[in-house]
This record gives structure tokens, C-alpha cells and sequence, in this order.
């Protein structure tokens, strides 16, 4: 089945260069020229979103922050406003990936193709026919069970710990802010602050790296939060 992407961006000409270009690639293409109908749009059946930060109505920022928490398709933000800060942003709010104005083509279809790939690749992990395991390397996810194991040895993890490691392997690049972590692994009804997140990042790392799995995969962006990355 041929993927779905949607464009959102203003610029009709770059819009409809996008546009021609993916569809010569197989995909099938659905267009946004403001923020508002982005948001709409990503309700839709979509496999990737394409998004612009300088739009009209909703920037792009404004559409990820709001679309986010129902959408799971990868996002790529692509932007002339390529600062550190804009990068951060973008990530902080489930960004998958940034290009920066100008870019090639060709640069562009690697960008999509290796997001696709990346998110088949998760799909297969989780899937229910596999009892819903996350494998990378020797290291074993089991949702199920909710048992970790490296090197076939179980590494134990509190049940926080667990839920925050699941959350980044969810998402392999995506930053995570402590806030957000704190908010899925601990609820609104979690006792505490977004500073225990910290603790737990120490923990997690401090246990892989016992168990000899190699605690470097789960990196800080400082002064965002934390992402899990492997490549």
C-alpha cells in the first residue's frame, strides 16, 4: 500500500515542488497552505507529515504541539528558521527530523525513506504475534511480562524505570522533555516532580551498564530532556 504524506507548507511553489517530486516517488500526497489546515488534514490517514514552521493561522511548532498526542506518524519540520533553539523545539514536541531551506531533493526522499523504515522496523517489535517485545541487540523489551533481559539475564527495573524506558524505545531520536516523561510514566496523579526524572535516567543507565549493555543509547539534550538513539 502506497504511503501517505502530507505538506504543510505556505509557499505555493515549494509546496507544489514537493508535491510533483514524492508523487514521482510512489507516495500520495495531500497539501496544507496554512497551520489551521494542517491540523486538519493530520486527522486524516497519514503516514508522514512534512511540516514548515513560518505558516500562517498556527505555525509549525503550534501544529505539532497540538497534534501530537493524536498523531503518531513520524514528523520532519522543514525550515529556513534553522537556530539551535527552532531545533530544539521542534524535537521537544515529537519532532522526527529537521531540514533545513535549502535542501535537495534527494536528501529529502533519505530523510522519508529512512523514517519509514526506522517505524516498520518498530512496528515489527511490537507486534502481537511476537508478544510484544522490543529487541535491540541482545537487549529484550518484554511488554508483556514486563521483564527486561540482556545477554538472557533479567535486569531489574521498578516499574517507573520500566514505563520511562518503554516511552523512549517508543520513539527511537524523539527528545522527550522531563516534564513530558514525568507526566506518562507518573500520571496526574503521580506524587513528586519532573526532578525525579532524573533519578530515573540514572538508574536506567546505571542497571544497562551493570548488566554490560552499552548505557551510551540513551542520551541527554541538554537543557531539553532525553532520547533514546541507537545509530
Amino acid at each position: 500500500m502506497n504511503k501517505k504524506i502530507l505538506i504543510a507548507e505556505d509557499e505555493e511553489d515549494m509546496r507544489q515542488i514537493l508535491s510533483l517530486h514524492l508523487t514521482s516517488k510512489g507516495y500520495i500526497v495531500s497539501e496544507a497552505k496554512n497551520g489551521i489546515e494542517a491540523i486538519d488534514k493530520a486527522e486524516a490517514d497519514v503516514d508522514l507529515i512534512l511540516l514548515d514552521i513560518m505558516m500562517p493561522g498556527y505555525d509549525g511548532l503550534e501544529v505539532c504541539k497540538q497534534i501530537r498526542n493524536q498523531v503518531i506518524c513520524p514528523i520532519i519540520f522543514i525550515s529556513a528558521a534553522s537556530d539551535y533553539m527552532n531545533k530544539m523545539k521542534a524535537f521537544s514536541l515529537g519532532g522526527d527530523d529537521f531540514i533545513s531551506k535549502p535542501f535537495s531533493l534527494k536528501l529529502l526522499t533519505y530523510k522519508v525513506e529512512a523514517l519509514f523504515k526506522m517505524r516498520e522496523r518498530l512496528l515489527q517489535n511490537h507486534d502481537e504475534s511476537k508478544r510484544k517485545k522490543i529487541l535491540i541487540d541482545d537487549l529484550v523489551v518484554d511488554i508483556t511480562s514486563r521483564e527486561i533481559m540482556y545477554n538472557k539475564k533479567v535486569i531489574p527495573f521498578t516499574k517507573k524505570e520500566f514505563n520511562l524506558l518503554v516511552l523512549l524505545l517508543s520513539s527511537p531520536k524523539q527528545v522527550f522533555t522531563k516534564e513530558h516523561i514525568y507526566e506518562r510514566i507518573s500520571g496526574i496523579d503521580g506524587q513528586g516532580d519532573a526532578s525525579s526524572v532524573v533519578e530515573h535516567i540514572k538508574n536506567i543507565r546505571s542497571k544497562l551498564s551493570f548488566a554490560g549493555f552499552p548505557e551510551n543509547y540513551l542520551q541527554t539534550v541538554w537543557g531539553i530532556g532525553y532520547q533514546w538513539n541507537s545509530q
